[in-house]
């Protein structure tokens, strides 16, 4: 009987297994950097959209600002005139109630649109902003809105409220415009109610300067409250442009 002897395979040289060492090597480091490349170019285009985002929002604000300020302004105006009157030895009533009639609350709402930046700080991804100094610029704006306008507004309608409790015990409000006219309307002295005269609920002089100071107050609140809507309104303007250069979204 014959007998076969299978060859035995021989040993793998050293080489042999370097090479196989070096293309498991590489596969694994390009796979590596493959996979790194990839989360590069998702973050970079997260991080584009967030800009974009972001400048959405401030172009929203300086919208915001601009209609805020003229409204406000006008605001600012009518209580001068008031204030004016209340300061004469003999303040006609009729002027103050002809003013109050035309906008009895005497202010507007006001939003800051501040989405993106609320998304960039509760997900953690202002990370993904490489560029320090516009992370830098979007947080001292955000601040400054935040600290001095949304403030100011929340104390002008405290102040509001304040001043209309005086205002509430000088003037007689049966005098003002009739329960069924349009508060949206322009003023029309036929919209008041038929009276001989207009008056004070009271003569008394503290009172009526009691209500003089309340007024006061909620103007020079009013003027600062505008000039920070003009400086955060420059801010965002600036920011838009700077955002624009550095991520030439323009």
């Amino acid at each position: 009987m014959e007998v076969h002897h299978h060859p035995h395979p021989g040993k793998k040289k050293f080489k042999q297994y370097f090479l196989e060492f070096l293309m498991i090597f590489l596969a694994v480091t390009l796979g590596f950097f493959a996979e790194n490349l990839r989360e590069h170019f998702a973050d970079k285009k997260m991080e584009k959209e967030y800009m974009e985002s972001m400048v959405k929002d401030l172009k929203a604000d300086t919208t915001s600002f601009s209609r805020t300020i003229q409204q406000y302004t006008l605001i600012s105006k009518a209580i001068d005139a008031m204030l004016t009157s209340l300061k004469s030895d003999d303040p006609d009533p009729s002027i103050i109630n002809r003013i109050v009639s035309e906008e009895f609350w005497m202010y507007t709402g006001f939003s800051y649109n501040n989405e993106t930046v609320q998304q960039l700080k509760n997900s953690g991804n202002f990370r993904l902003v490489k560029d320090r100094a516009v992370v830098d610029s979007i947080l001292h704006y955000d601040n400054t809105v935040n600290s001095f306008v949304v403030n100011q507004y929340n104390d002008l309608k405290s102040t509001l409220l304040s001043y209309k409790d005086a205002e509430a015990r000088v003037l007689p409000y049966s005098e003002l415009k009739n329960a069924n006219s349009s508060p949206y309307g322009l003023f029309d002295s036929s919209v008041f109610k038929r009276v001989n005269t207009h008056t004070f609920i009271t003569h008394d002089k503290e009172l009526i300067a009691f209500y003089y100071n309340k007024l006061f107050t909620h103007e020079m609140l009013c003027h600062t409250f505008i000039l920070s809507l003009t400086i955060s309104q420059q801010r965002a303007t600036r920011l838009i442009n700077f955002i624009n250069k550095q991520y030439q979204l323009q």
